[in-house]
């Protein structure tokens, strides 16, 4: 491969980038190898803050090769392209958001109780009570249907570092790979079979020894290669489990044992294929693997969101994932999830109230408190992605910690 590296004006239609100067983050595409076929994407290079750009020769033109060529997209059919993202709505104020956020934790509370009964049935009993996960998957399906998403998300993460709970794995798991099915517009059974899978895609870890267990979560003492095998069994284990049993689809027994077998096949069981698996297996291996980064769980120190999406673009680049879904999985999440609390490179401190569909690291943010940590009387908000004439431009400096419940400013400081 023979490269040039070239500034952000040179570049043109025709010319094949291989990488750009801007974290995986800030870029308003997917991949950073492509093809420039028109001036909206360079535009929306430009936007993103890129200025120098590899090509790759081999697969594109040179500077020279590309001088002369004339690009007949006008000015306007840029604007028309860049705007082909859901219509902006209005970012909500403070108190709104509160209470959607105290709504979400409420169902939190009984989402978890209804869970944890599923789980103790299976502990006390050796199998799944059927009607107890069936009213669980409902009681999930309803309160993803009738709450804000960013709201289920935010209230789902909370206080989730360390935690190893079966049981709450399985209901952020469900949640999560719930949220995604919706968005492509799966009808209902199809929907039904994804949440089911979800919620008992880990309980042959149920039939695993305690210690196996134990040890998988102590990473200065990684497992044995037999009791790894062990360990990697847990989704024929599940499937077994719920196949003697009976009353469980196909469908969900192949999400269940295809939960973690990656594209690129690094995935287990060994000797799997990932070019075979079922888009909702895909759905529910990523849901799995976000919230297994988060919580830490297995052990592994936990990350915060932005973090986990960081590893999970980086490993998709790879091959490990299904590069569609996590698309779709980082604009419904957000790099920075709508209530997370901010700290901007001003040293102000605020809230993000709404995701910016073509710009996910320059959310629309509601601050809160100035550089000296006082709080503002007036809640200032300020679009990060649309900041015209301001020195220096706020950004994003990193994520707080959301203190529980009330993380967000009180509710006499509306917007």
């Amino acid at each position: 491969m023979t490269t040039k590296t070239v500034l952000i004006e040179q570049l043109r239609a025709g010319m094949y980038v291989a990488k750009i100067d801007v974290p995986w983050f800030r870029s308003p595409f997917l991949r950073h190898s492509f093809l420039i076929e028109d001036r909206a994407q360079i535009e929306k290079l430009r936007r993103a803050g890129a200025q120098h750009i590899v090509i790759d020769l081999s697969r594109g033109d040179d500077v020279e090769a590309s001088a002369d060529y004339d690009d007949p997209i006008s000015s306007q059919e840029i604007t028309v392209t860049l705007n082909t993202f859901p219509p902006r709505s209005v970012p909500k104020p403070l108190t709104q958001l509160n209470e959607e956020y105290a709504q979400a934790l409420v169902a939190r509370k009984q989402l978890e109780r209804s869970v944890h009964s599923v789980f103790s049935s299976i502990s006390e009993q050796g199998s799944v009570n059927p009607q107890l996960a069936a009213e669980a998957v409902q009681e999930v399906s309803i309160v993803t249907r009738t709450l804000p998403n960013a709201a289920i998300f935010m209230a789902l993460s909370q206080q989730r570092a360390g935690d190893s709970s079966l049981s709450q794995h399985a209901l952020s798991t469900c949640t999560l790979a719930l949220v995604v099915g919706q968005s492509f517009g799966y009808n209902p059974l199809e929907l039904q079979e994804l949440a089911m899978a979800a919620l008992l895609h880990d309980i042959g870890l149920l039939q695993i020894s305690a210690p196996i267990i134990q040890r998988s979560a102590n990473t200065s003492h990684p497992l044995s290669a037999h009791d790894r095998r062990i360990l990697q069994s847990h989704p024929r284990l599940g499937i077994l489990a719920l196949e003697r049993q009976g009353g469980f689809g196909t469908r969900v027994l192949q999400m269940i044992g295809e939960h973690h077998i990656r594209l690129d096949d690094s995935g287990y069981p060994q000797g799997t294929k990932g070019e075979f698996t079922a888009e909702r297996s895909r759905i529910l291996m990523m849901a799995d693997y976000y919230d297994e980064l988060i919580t830490g769980f297995g052990g592994a120190s936990p990350l915060a969101p932005h973090q986990a999406l960081q590893r999970l673009f980086r490993e998709a680049q790879e091959g490990a994932f299904d590069q569609m879904i996590l698309s779709r999985f980082i604009k419904l999440i957000g790099i920075y999830p709508v209530h997370s609390r901010v700290q901007l490179n001003t040293n102000e401190q605020a809230v993000v109230t709404e995701l910016n569909p073509s710009a996910l690291h320059r959310p629309v943010v509601t601050i809160t408190h100035t550089p000296s940590g006082t709080e503002t009387p007036n809640p200032l908000v300020i679009d990060l992605s649309e900041q015209v004439n301001v020195t220096p431009e706020r950004a994003i400096d990193k994520v707080l910690d959301s203190p529980e419940p009330a993380h967000l400013a009180p509710s006499s400081q509306a917007a």
